[in-house]
């Protein structure tokens, strides 16, 4: 643990060394490139026991790239026995046919798009780029994104599509979500964002809201039967739990705290007005929260979420920081604020770390070892 908290480090350090460069420009692209290189070379070399999804791509990678029918086959050939989506299932068929047979490649390229991706949406938004990413670090946020290959994509994808949606421009948010959902199916949800947004933020919807998302808990497993999805892993897998689930329940908590600061904040600027858009963003997240209680792997949807809360949260508490403030600055408030914010993130990392090493695995941290030809045997068990 003590090896991922100095690699946090390097990222503040990255970001004191660019305040002394007199150039804004040389000094954000300084930023980029340094946050590039610690993002890829940590991420785009692990080993393939480091995050809990790595092994899962990497044995799937490995035994298409075994098969001589598979080799041969159309890369836009749809395999429904993989149980990937279709985007997902050509992209690792090009790959395989025309890239490398090694099943590494899904790591180390996975990783080298995110890194680039991140980075682009993180400066668009953020003026302390190398800080951002520390935060988006110790919030576990960075590390999930890298694990959960399929989604990221995805999720680059979404960041796209925030820019047209931001515009005004819903045909190409529209497309590009449908792109986005042959990678993850998670991100059609986000087709109906745009529909939600448009109503009027005020605590009245919010409640109302937060009523339907109980109500959708309570009847969750019933909801799911008439929808045909009985027989589906997740639904057996919450049925047998027959409990609140202890991730759902920190995410939860963890989720309402941050919205906590976000409106405290709020009304420390003594705006009147929130922006409706981010509003819905909040109150959406919670909604899914609380359904996660149940089901946690309806959680997915808020990986798209949390970026754009953890920017929210960031224009209110440091407005120094960001491209688009909230709130004018209010300094020792401001920075106890930021304080307590990565005390709490690091505070649920360590515990994660300590009684539920499994949710993760970004411990013990190793390096792929490119010498040896074989990676634990297991790995490559169907």
């Amino acid at each position: 643990m003590v090896i991922i908290f100095l690699y946090f480090a390097l990222f503040l350090m990255v970001h004191f060394l660019a305040k002394r460069f007199d150039n804004t420009e040389t000094a954000r692209r300084f930023e980029i490139v340094c946050c590039f290189l610690l993002l890829f070379i940590f991420f785009g070399f692990r080993d393939i026991t480091v995050l809990n999804d790595s092994p899962h791509y990497y044995r799937f990678y490995y035994h298409r790239a075994q098969s001589l029918s598979y080799l041969n086959d159309s890369i836009f050939t749809f395999r429904l026995l993989d149980q990937f989506e279709y985007g997902f299932q050509v992209l690792v068929h090009f790959l395989i046919k025309y890239v490398s047979r090694n099943p590494y490649t899904i790591i180390i390229l996975s990783s080298l798009v995110i890194a680039i991706g991140e980075l682009w949406f993180i400066s668009q938004h953020c003026k302390d780029i190398a800080k951002m990413c520390f935060v988006m670090l110790v919030s576990n946020l960075l590390f999930t994104h890298f694990c959960i290959i399929r989604q990221a994509f995805a999720i680059l994808l979404f960041y796209i599509a925030f820019g047209y949606f931001r515009k005004g421009k819903m045909w190409k948010y529209v497309l590009l979500i449908l792109c986005a959902g042959l990678f993850h199916y998670s991100a059609y949800f986000l087709l109906f964002l745009p529909l939600i947004c448009k109503n009027k933020p005020s605590w009245k919807n919010a409640i109302i809201a937060i009523g339907i998302s109980i109500v959708l808990a309570a009847f969750t497993f019933e909801l799911l039967t008439v929808l045909g999805l009985r027989d589906h892993p997740y639904y057996k897998a919450a049925v047998q739990k027959n409990a609140i689930s202890i991730i759902g329940l920190a995410d939860f908590a963890l989720l309402s705290f941050i919205v906590g600061v976000i409106a405290y904040a709020h009304r420390l600027s003594g705006k009147v007005h929130i922006d409706a858009f981010y509003f819905w963003i909040c109150t959406i997240a919670l909604c899914v929260s609380i359904v996660s209680l149940v089901i946690y792997p309806i959680a997915r949807v808020n990986e798209y979420l949390w970026p754009l809360i953890l920017f929210m949260l960031f224009k209110y508490i440091d407005p120094n920081a960001m491209k688009e403030p909230f709130s004018p600055s209010f300094p020792g408030i401001h920075r106890l604020l930021q304080i307590l914010i990565v005390l709490v993130f690091a505070a649920k990392m360590i515990g994660i770390n300590a009684f539920r090493p499994e949710w993760q695995h970004y411990t013990p941290y190793k390096f792929y070892r490119f010498d040896q030809k074989r990676h634990n045997f297991n790995i490559y068990r169907v």
